[in-house]
C-alpha cells in the first residue's frame, strides 16, 4: 500500500515536471518555426528589396530575413488566406502577378514581434512594406494560448500531486506505527542487549527510503512503456511541433527522476522520523 500511493504521487510529480519540459520545448519549436511574410509594395524595386533586407539584418530583434521571389510570395499569399474565399478568387482572377515579392522575417523570440512590429512600421521601412498585424497578432495569440493551457494544467497537476503527498505521508506514517508495533518484542530484546536508540531506529528510517527507491524504480519502468504509447497521439495533436517524449525523458533523465526520488525520500524519511519519534519510545 505505500509504494502504490508512493508511486502515485511520484506519477503526479513525474507529469508535472516533464509537461513543464514538454512545454518549454514546443514553445522553442514554435518559435524557431515561425516566421512572417512581410509583402513589398508595388513600387519596390528588386535593388530597394535587398537594401531592405540588409538594413533587416541588423534589427536586433531579427533572427533572419531573406527576400521571397515573386512566384513563391504569391504562393505564400494565397496559403496565408486560403480561408477567405474572396481574396483567393480575386487574385487568380489575375493574368499577372500583383505581387513584387516579399520579405521572409524570423525573430529571436516571439516576445520580440511587438517591438519589430514598431521598426517597420518607421518610414524608412514602411514605404517599401505592406503589413498585416494579423499576422503578428496570431503568431502572439499561438504562444499565448500555449502558456495559458501550460499553467491551467500545471495547477491541476500541482494540486492533485499534493493531495497524493499529503496521502502517502499519512500511509507512511501508519505503516512505520504498525512496524513498531508489530516488533516491540524484539525491539524490547534489542533494549536488553544493550542496542543503541539509534540502532533501534535506523530500520524504521532505511524502510521508508527503501520504499522510495522501489517506488522510483516502478515509476520509471511504468514511464517508458507510457510514453512511447502516447507518442502516435501526441504526434497527430502537435503535428509540426510534436516532441520525442522518449527523447526528452533521456536528456532530463536526472532532473526528472532525481527531483522524484528527492521528493519520494523527503516524504518517507520525514514521515518514518515523526512515527519513530512518536510511537518508539526508547
Amino acid at each position: 500500500m505505500t509504494i502504490s500511493i508512493m508511486v502515485l504521487a511520484l506519477f503526479c510529480i513525474n507529469f508535472l515536471i516533464t509537461f513543464g519540459l514538454l512545454t518549454k520545448q514546443i514553445i522553442q519549436i514554435v518559435e524557431n518555426k515561425t516566421s512572417v511574410y512581410v509583402d513589398l509594395t508595388p513600387e519596390t524595386t528588386p535593388d530597394q528589396a535587398k537594401n531592405l533586407v540588409s538594413q533587416l539584418n541588423k534589427i536586433s530583434a531579427v533572427k533572419e530575413a531573406s527576400f521571397v521571389e515573386p512566384e513563391q510570395a504569391l504562393e505564400e499569399f494565397l496559403k496565408r488566406h486560403s480561408t477567405d474565399p474572396l481574396i483567393k478568387e480575386a487574385v487568380l482572377s489575375l493574368t499577372a502577378n500583383p505581387l513584387k515579392g516579399s520579405i521572409l522575417i524570423k525573430v529571436n523570440k516571439i516576445a520580440d514581434f511587438p517591438a519589430l512590429l514598431n521598426d517597420l512600421s518607421k518610414p524608412e521601412f514602411g514605404k517599401y512594406l505592406e503589413i498585416n498585424d494579423q499576422d503578428f497578432l496570431e503568431v502572439k495569440n499561438l504562444i499565448n494560448q500555449i502558456s495559458q493551457y501550460t499553467i491551467q494544467i500545471k495547477k491541476i497537476a500541482l494540486g492533485i500531486s499534493l493531495l497524493f503527498i499529503i496521502i502517502a505521508i499519512i500511509v507512511v506514517f501508519n505503516t512505520i506505527q504498525v512496524g513498531i508495533y508489530t516488533h516491540k518484542d524484539e525491539i524490547g530484546i534489542m533494549k536488553l542487549v544493550g542496542a543503541t536508540n539509534s540502532f533501534v531506529r535506523s530500520p524504521f528510517l532505511i524502510e521508508g527510503i527503501i520504499c522510495s527507491i522501489v517506488s522510483l524504480i516502478v515509476i520509471i519502468l511504468v514511464t517508458y512503456p507510457l510514453f512511447h504509447a502516447l507518442q502516435p497521439k501526441l504526434d497527430g495533436f502537435l503535428q509540426e511541433y510534436s516532441v520525442n517524449l522518449v527523447s526528452l525523458l533521456n536528456h532530463n533523465f536526472f532532473t526528472i527522476f532525481g527531483a522524484q526520488f528527492l521528493v519520494a525520500a523527503v516524504i518517507t524519511f520525514l514521515s518514518s522520523l515523526l512515527a519513530v519519534r512518536r510511537y518508539l519510545k526508547v
